[in-house]
């Protein structure tokens, strides 16, 4: 009679990492090499998908055809991606330090991150494991669980259009700095990179709860944009065009009202440049404008006329100093 395999015991150490093995599950791990294959075999899947598998079955060999139904093929192309995803997961694995024998004595104790970065002048899309929807800035990275079994938490650095999917039992929350936005489902747009003292939250629909140091702020309701200072943790509530403030995230820049100095961050990161002003360069001027399908040379020839400075671009360098 095959051997009972502890499958409550498998579920339960699998979502609880930092959970060190009974007795009883040590020696189960020890009474067979197929039982830590078997192990093996799940922790992998269970690392790479973030999921558990559809039905626990009562014996070993009901339990390795479910395995393999998840990852069988059916030609010689997925053959080499079932190879390859097994070949990246045990990578992923060793280099989370963890072995057969370090699974038996529950040492596996670090959850797998996702990063994604996208460069200046790029948009990049991001669809996280509960379905939500990012759409990132130039020069802004997100980081995140790739499971969000326990939790769903992201944090970024830079900004970010989030379109989260709805659910009233587990909190979404992003964590910039200390400004942490919490949210059970809507979409906003969150703007704090690390080189700018004030972070920038703008709420499409529905509400959201603000918290810096885990200390509650401010609720706000749609339409509303929140201005943060970082250096003496200010907060500052107001209504704006948000239909402006998320422009980026589509074909067209809206410029509004916007400071000289902040107009530059912008065409960085729209245009993927580096542009450098001359240090005795000082415009008070605001500037207002839409950016299309116009290049950086006709925007800035634009620019030049309304504006005291003059420009000069090499490759992906501008220098701009004053006439």
């Amino acid at each position: 009679m095959e051997e009972q395999i502890p499958w409550g015991k498998i579920k339960y150490y699998l979502q609880n990492k930092k959970e060190s093995f009974d007795e009883g599950f040590i020696s189960w791990l020890k009474a067979d090499d197929k039982n830590l294959a078997l192990w093996d075999e799940i922790q992998i899947m269970y690392s790479v998908t973030g999921q558990l598998p559809d039905q626990f079955t009562p014996n070993e060999k009901e339990a390795w055809s479910k395995i393999d139904q998840r990852t069988s093929v059916k030609n010689a192309s997925t053959t080499f991606n079932r190879f390859f995803l097994r070949v990246a997961a045990s990578i992923l694995l060793i280099a989370l330090g963890a072995s057969a024998s370090w699974f038996a004595s529950g040492l596996l104790q670090t959850p797998v991150y996702a990063e994604v970065y996208s460069p200046y002048g790029h948009k990049t899309k991001v669809i996280l494991p509960d379905s939500s929807l990012v759409w990132l800035n130039g020069d802004s990275k997100l980081r995140y669980e790739t499971s969000f079994e326990k939790s769903r938490k992201v944090e970024l650095s830079g900004e970010a259009l989030f379109e989260v999917r709805k659910d009233k039992k587990s909190i979404f929350s992003v964590q910039s700095n200390d400004l942490k936005v919490e949210v059970y489902g809507t979409t906003f747009n969150f703007k704090q990179y690390p080189d700018e003292q004030n972070a920038e939250v703008a709420l499409l629909e529905g509400s959201i709860g603000l918290f810096s140091d885990d200390q509650f702020l401010e609720k706000m309701a749609a339409g509303q944009v929140a201005d943060y200072n970082l250096a003496n943790k200010s907060i500052n509530i107001s209504k704006k065009n948000i239909k402006q403030i998320i422009s980026w995230s589509t074909d067209e820049l809206d410029i509004e009202n916007e400071k000289f100095e902040d107009v530059i961050k912008y065409l960085e990161r729209w245009y993927g440049v580096e542009i450098v002003t001359d240090q005795n360069l000082e415009i008070n001027q605001r500037l207002s404008f839409k950016v299309k399908t116009e290049s950086l040379q006709e925007l800035l020839s634009i620019i030049d006329r309304v504006s005291p400075i003059t420009y000069k671009i090499d490759g992906k360098k501008v220098i701009i100093s004053r006439k």
